[in-house]
């Protein structure tokens, strides 16, 4: 079996990553896919670090899964704090440890940055995504309930 390796994302890895990212967004089902600001918006991670970090899994030349995460300070946390924006492998690559390894090198690289908590969203439905998050030392925080509001005039 072929052994994945895990590394930081690089700007030729950037179509890879978009096409990969679609299938995410088809298998969560979210809509308003668009690739072209989604390249951009990756862009401006991979260039400014203190935005995020995107590292990605590789099997040869092939990017078989990839993991966002996006920095917020905050007074809750008593500090830097990461949210785990994006976290996908290629259905074909489930099972083998990708995922994991993912958040693995993610997490020693938040460590030395200082990062206090890490938080991200799981589909409810997603049973399979709750218990690896589960067995990777993730809760539930059922005191809050996440709310989201799109930005513009009219506040």
């Amino acid at each position: 079996m072929p052994k994945h390796v895990i590394r930081l994302l690089k700007n030729q890895d950037l179509p890879d990553l978009v096409k990969l990212a679609r299938a995410y967004w088809s298998f969560e089902k979210i809509t308003g896919f668009r690739p072209n600001r989604y390249q951009r918006i990756a862009t401006r991670i991979l260039k400014n670090a203190s935005l995020g970090r995107i590292w990605i899994a590789l099997e040869g030349d092939r990017l078989i899964g990839y993991l966002i995460v996006v920095f917020l300070m905050s007074l809750e946390y008593g500090g830097m704090a990461a949210e785990i924006d994006e976290l996908y492998v290629d259905g074909s690559e489930r099972g083998r440890g990708v995922g994991k390894a993912l958040l693995r090198a993610a997490g020693r690289e938040l460590l030395q940055k200082g990062v206090v908590q890490v938080s991200l969203r799981v589909g409810k439905s997603n049973s399979k995504g709750i218990r690896f998050y589960k067995n990777l030392g993730f809760q539930q925080r059922n005191k809050c309930l996440v709310m989201d509001r799109k930005t513009r005039a009219g506040w």
